[in-house]
């Protein structure tokens, strides 16, 4: 879904003065909030409301397939039915981090330009370009939990965008697409199942949905020409490579013909009529596709975040020292931890072993938390310069990686020195 939301939005609106023709990246929000404002008098910014406000059509008001909240976001009507799918108890973080992840379902960041079909969404996964503002790992990994489980959203939305006909086909448009702009039946959401195989990576969903609507498209015509709805390109990529960076696709009939605008005379100074359209049933299936993916993409997710360490401090004591940690998880609430220690750079293995039961996070808080005290025996360990390296392991098998951060300092949290004399 595209951000220059002008190009389709009823005459009335581009008579409030609310905000430019061109509507990109900071300064998104803040104008679709000049426009809801301008409809009902009031002011924001520098946007003066118009004297006597326009009503919205009533056919306006239900969901389309836009991030406008206004007229109802696809993005988060399917990130709710999928959240609602979703077993709590064992994917408690998605749970608590359901309005983020809302949020993050509408966001447009993800895509490279505002008039791309598409994005990186591994890159958003893993972080480390200035395009994926830290991503989900990169962000998780440096305890910056609401940024990482704002960009899975962003994730979602990029995956949900691929049920869309024309993006999986890369065919150029605006806001006025008439499959996104539909909206005389809303957006309801019926999931039949999560798309989880248990194996695929959260990224992976973009392009397993790509491929879905594409397998689709020739079967997806008129039915009084038969002529498919979208095209792809004669030399578009094969299944398994993403469309949207390759050659452009086209509307099959020259232009736009899912839908068409009901005359009504009584709402034509409101805009026109509702939208008609002859297949209803490719929509229905393409929001239950997109939620299934969107579901598939949170387990995913969920399953694969691992447990941190923080806060590790090693205090040598008379003949033992005292090892301390904190453990932020956020599946598992037992988990299983490993203090370890190199000597020179030398690993001697792991010393002491253990498992903890964390606790429920308070609100706002996402993650199970947790503190562990250890003590080691000094002088089973012989003097010299040691390495303590703390490791947790959690239900779903994952290990606290190297990298983890709570700060901007290079040094991992999960390594401290100990010097025995």
């Amino acid at each position: 879904m595209k951000r220059n939301i002008l190009l389709s939005l009823p005459f009335f609106l581009l008579n409030t003065g609310a905000f430019a023709l061109e509507s990109t990246g900071a300064d998104f929000g803040k104008d679709l909030r000049n426009v809801e404002n301008s409809l009902t008098g009031d002011k924001i910014g520098n946007a003066a409301a118009p004297s006597v406000p326009r009503p919205v059509p009533a056919h306006g008001r239900d969901s389309r397939w836009w991030s406008v909240d206004l007229f109802g976001s696809a993005h988060k009507a399917i990130m709710t039915a999928s959240l609602a799918l979703m077993d709590s108890g064992k994917f408690p973080d998605i749970a608590r981090a359901g309005s983020i992840l809302l949020t993050g379902s509408n966001d447009e960041s993800g895509h490279p330009d505002k008039m791309h079909n598409g994005g990186r969404p591994g890159e958003l996964w893993k972080g480390g370009t200035p395009e994926s503002l830290g991503g989900v790992l990169q962000n998780y990994r440096h305890f910056k939990f609401a940024a990482a489980y704002a960009r899975l959203g962003t994730i979602c939305h990029l995956t949900q965008d691929q049920a869309v006909p024309a993006h999986a086909a890369n065919i150029s448009h605006y806001t006025q697409e008439k499959f996104e702009a539909y909206s005389t039946d809303g957006n309801r959401v019926k999931i039949e199942a999560s798309r989880d195989n248990g194996e695929m990576e959260p990224y992976a969903y973009y392009q397993d949905l790509q491929d879905d609507t594409r397998r689709h498209l020739a079967s997806w015509v008129h039915p009084k020409t038969k002529v498919p709805y979208w095209t792809p390109a004669g030399n578009a990529p094969p299944l398994g490579q993403d469309a949207t960076y390759g050659p452009p696709g086209r509307y099959g009939a020259g232009r736009d013909v899912y839908s068409e605008t009901k005359s009504n005379d009584s709402m034509a100074d409101e805009g026109g009529g509702p939208q008609v359209t002859l297949s209803p049933e490719i929509r229905v299936r393409q929001l239950g596709m997109a939620g299934a993916a969107t579901a598939g993409v949170l387990i995913s997710a969920s399953k694969r975040l691992p447990p941190l360490v923080s806060g590790l401090s090693v205090t040598p004591v008379g003949k033992s020292a005292a090892v301390k940690f904190t453990i932020f998880e956020n599946r598992s609430r037992k988990v299983n931890y490993s203090v370890s220690l190199s000597r020179d750079g030398k690993p001697r293995g792991a010393i002491l072993t253990g498992e903890t039961e964390l606790m429920d996070p308070a609100a706002p808080d996402l993650m199970f938390k947790g503190e562990v005290g250890v003590a080691l025996d000094l002088p089973a360990l012989g003097s010299g310069s040691y390495i303590v390296d703390v490791r947790v392991t959690d239900g779903d098998g994952n290990i606290t990686p190297d990298e983890v951060n709570t700060d901007d300092i290079s040094v991992n949290d999960t390594r401290a020195a100990l010097l025995i004399p």
